[in-house]
């Protein structure tokens, strides 16, 4: 066994109390586990659950409203994945909660694990039980938790509709209307969180953008760095010493010039992939985001002018639905 997974091992048989650990300590730990999590795909769940405990006592630390400026500061990663990391031990930590079933998880990717806990938890425990999930895409996956979510939407309205008695006119408008906003609500937000995910994707790429201009800038400067080297060996050294010197000087400058310009590589494929992340998000979800809320205007709209209406012919009739409209508003 290597050296490193000794180490793993060792971490994780050690219980340390986090409070007695400092932020520097606590952040050092937060970023070796991230990595460590990249690399061990099957321990990837704990050990990201692992760093998430870690974050939720810096986090306690911290004045309210500075934890993200701190995440950009100190992370390696964004602040929606650190966000996810605590989600995760939370849930993990919890003996009611399908994830505290850590063996479930042991050969799933990081990526099906955000996907099942983004997911209500009745729907994710169902497709564990009924797919192989290690099996899946994330896009299919993803597709799934859908399916499911709008069978469980129809089965509930049908024993709704099931239980239902004979409705008045009155209430059996009402029971309309309460389904169609209860349907709108849904779908507005689910296009919510198409725009948080978007908003998420932009800021990723906001700082892949900010990290690929610093390595640039690095780069700039170890060129300049490496012309002043070879121009001070030839000033204070004889023949020989000039040429060991001035090879030297190149060597080492080449060699941290060609990892830089690796590291700006990738940060240019992350950048590529965050456009097209953005792009794919901004050209379809918005658009669908903004027609429903249309609709949803809309439906607003024709819900008022049913109470003018009715303020006409019966006004104890007309209170009672502006008090079930203000009500489903805010509940909304």
């Amino acid at each position: 066994m290597s050296d490193s997974m000794n180490a793993i091992d060792v971490a994780y048989q050690t219980e340390v109390s986090l409070e007695s650990m400092s932020t520097e300590q606590l952040t050092a730990e937060v970023n070796v586990r991230y990595k460590q999590a990249e690399s061990l795909a099957a321990m990837s769940a704990t050990m990201l659950a692992d760093a998430g405990r870690r974050l939720i006592e810096i986090k306690s630390r911290i004045p309210h409203g500075q934890f993200e400026e701190w995440c950009t500061d100190n992370l390696e990663f964004s602040k929606s994945k650190a966000e996810k990391m605590m989600k995760l031990s939370e849930k993990m930590d919890d003996e009611n909660s399908l994830f505290s079933k850590t063996e479930t998880f042991t050969d799933l990717r990081i990526s099906t694990v955000w996907a099942l806990l983004a997911a209500p938890e009745e729907v994710a425990a169902e497709i564990i039980e009924t797919h192989d999930v290690s099996d899946m895409t994330v896009r299919e996956l993803k597709e799934e938790i859908q399916t499911l979510k709008r069978r469980v939407k129809e089965e509930e309205d049908k024993r709704h509709e099931a239980e239902m008695t004979v409705f008045s006119p009155y209430e059996q408008e009402k029971a309309d209307m309460e389904a169609n906003i209860e349907h709108m609500t849904e779908e507005l937000r689910s296009y919510k969180a198409a725009a948080e995910e978007l908003e998420s994707v932009k800021k990723d790429l906001e700082d892949a953008k900010a990290k690929l201009k610093k390595q640039k800038e690095k780069q700039k400067a170890l060129e300049a760095a490496k012309d002043e080297e070879v121009r001070k060996g030839i000033e204070e050294s004889r023949a020989e010493i000039e040429k060991k010197a001035r090879e030297d000087a190149l060597t080492e400058s080449a060699a941290e010039i060609a990892k830089n310009t690796d590291e700006i590589m990738l940060l240019q494929e992350t950048v590529e992939k965050l456009e097209a992340e953005k792009a794919k998000l901004s050209n379809t979800d918005l658009m669908e985001f903004k027609v429903l809320c249309d609709q949803l205007q809309d439906i607003v709209g024709k819900i008022k002018t049913l109470i003018d209406r009715t303020h006409d012919k019966d006004n104890a009739l007309a209170l009672r639905m502006t008090e079930v409209y203000t009500q489903l508003i805010a509940e909304s």
